[in-house]
């Protein structure tokens, strides 16, 4: 009998990853997890706590910030403490991971029990932290003050034309660090000469009607403030209304200008020159404005504005309407006084003032603008040479520069402005020695 032997081939066990391996290559993820676990869930950094607005007083709205980016806030809490009684005056908690809060706190009227009279402000912070939170309090002795300064208008009566400049001495029986004159929508500063005492140099634009009102703002350092109504004896003014007509003549004359210093510009040398007139007029007033938010809080000059010799070829407030080829094209407002001589005369300085601007200014060309302090500006445009630097400080009469025919020129000529807080007056006014007389220096005696 014939055995048959089958020969089946037996698997050797598969060898596995031996333990210690294995420990060797977790050990090291779950120590790395552990520590961020650690770090993050149980961090330890508090929350940052700031008062937005750095002062002893508490004001009409108090304005914080409160911050954690880690583990993000849990609760704030912000109480006043005063004659050994808490005040609760907000509380709130924050689920899930806030980051960042802003709060203002309004406390006009007072919290119910507050008076005036010292405080301790206190404000509360914790964090979602999983070591029971981490917690930040700040502290800060602050005073309650709710009444209002009491400012007076020193002097008058008060006169002043339309597109014309004013100035109005104010007292007030506490330190007001914001005094001011609001005129239709514009705010003319006013600038500390003595304790408790500002001058405000202000203006009646151009276009206001005669019984414009305006309102004397005075705010204490408690964020108090006080609002007076203030009217003035308005004297009214006819200005002069001019027909200018546009010739191709002057198109080529000045359009070239503009094409040079904006090689974009598109469009025929009329439509080019309807949106400088209009479009770049408003931006260059714009700039203007921005210019003279920066001024000296002292006043530079003394006495009557100088006039540069030449005759008067364009008055401020002239009501301009331009045709082309008799077709009414656009309308504008001369704003300044053009003054012609000889071709690139000296240019003087008008007053005592530092170098608030050197460049070209749109329509204006080549300008030069002085601040002589206290808000109160002089501008000198299409000029052909500048012989100053921004920042000095130049005399009455100091050279400036040559007339010229840069910008919207049609020949050489200086045009002159005077500026009141960004707003365009009439420079006669300042060229007046008598007006200079009773309606400035008699009110700073």
């Amino acid at each position: 009998m014939k055995i048959s032997r089958k020969f089946y081939r037996t698997r050797e066990p598969r060898k596995g990853i031996p333990l210690k391996k294995v420990v060797l290559l977790v050990l090291p993820l779950i120590v790395a997890g552990g520590v961020w676990f650690w770090l993050v869930k149980f961090e330890s950094e508090k929350p940052t706590v700031i008062l937005l607005n750095e002062t002893r007083y508490i004001e009409p709205e108090l304005a914080l910030r409160v911050e954690d980016r880690k583990s993000g806030l849990d609760e704030i809490h912000v109480e006043a403490v005063q004659e050994q009684e808490t005040f609760s005056l907000f509380r709130e908690k924050y689920p899930g991971k806030t980051g960042f809060v802003e709060k203002r706190l309004p406390m006009r009227p007072l919290p119910s029990g507050l008076k005036e009279g010292e405080v301790v402000l206190r404000i509360t912070a914790r964090d979602h932290s999983w070591n029971g939170g981490n917690k930040t309090v700040l502290e800060k002795n602050m005073t309650v003050d709710i009444r209002p300064p009491r400012p007076v208008i020193m002097g008058g009566p008060h006169y002043i034309n339309q597109g014309g400049s004013g100035l109005i001495m104010v007292a007030a029986n506490e330190e007001t660090p914001v005094v001011g004159l609001e005129v239709e929508d514009g705010f003319f500063k006013g600038y500390p000469v003595a304790e408790s005492r500002h001058v405000v140099f202000y203006a009646l634009p151009h276009g206001a009607p005669s019984d414009t009102t305006m309102h004397l703002a005075a705010e204490d350092a408690a964020g108090n403030r006080t609002q007076l109504s203030f009217r003035p004896n308005i004297r009214g003014r006819s200005f002069r209304r001019d027909r200018i007509g546009i010739s191709d003549g002057f198109l080529a004359q000045v359009i070239p200008y503009f094409k040079d210093n904006d090689p974009n510009l598109e469009g025929t040398d009329l439509e080019i020159f309807i949106r400088m007139n209009g479009e770049q007029r408003k931006k260059d007033a714009d700039r203007i404005r921005t210019i003279c938010k920066d001024t000296e809080p002292q006043q530079l000059w003394s006495g009557a504005f100088l006039r540069m010799p030449g005759e008067t070829t364009a008055s401020f407030g002239d009501e301009r309407t331009y045709f082309y080829q008799g077709r009414e094209i656009d309308r504008q407002t001369h704003l300044g006084i053009d003054l012609a001589s000889l071709v690139q005369s000296p240019v003087p300085a008008a007053n005592r003032g530092k170098v608030a601007f050197v460049g070209t200014m749109g329509i204006y060309g080549n300008t030069v603008i002085l601040d002589h302090g206290c808000g109160l500006f002089s501008m000198y445009a299409h000029l052909s040479l500048i012989d100053v630097e921004a920042g000095v400080v130049v005399d009455k009469g100091d050279d400036l520069g040559r007339t010229g025919s840069t910008g919207m020129a049609g020949g050489d000529h200086l045009h002159f402005a005077m500026i009141v807080q960004g707003v365009f007056v009439n420079p006669v006014e300042w060229w007046d020695p008598h007006w200079i007389q009773d309606n400035i220096d008699l009110k700073l005696e």
